[in-house]
């Protein structure tokens, strides 16, 4: 097993709220293991190197400039679709 640390850190209230309930509903089994999955997600397997931050720079520029365009998605529909693929990624996850 790799080696843990722990870390303190300040959330606002509603982003608290929705960690604990993700994990009362199932989609995690404890709030560690929720973070671990979010920025394992944001990171990728090997971190984000340089590279990979200019795709991402250039991926939001496109979507400034879509929504600029009057091309975009309601919120709730995006956030359903995130629980979609956050879903999927946990379930790929190997099993500890």
């Amino acid at each position: 097993m790799a080696s843990t640390e722990q870390l303190t850190v300040e959330l606002p209230a509603e982003l608290v709220a929705a960690l604990r309930n993700s994990v009362r509903s199932g989609a995690f089994a404890s709030e560690s293991e929720a973070v671990e999955t979010l920025l394992r997600t944001w990171f990728g397997p090997e971190g984000t190197e340089e590279p990979d931050i200019e795709t991402l720079r250039a991926i939001v520029a496109e979507g400034i400039a879509d929504a600029n365009a009057g091309r975009f998605v309601e919120a709730h529909e995006m956030f359903e679709e995130l629980r979609v693929r956050y879903g999927a990624a946990i379930a790929k996850r190997p099993d500890d």
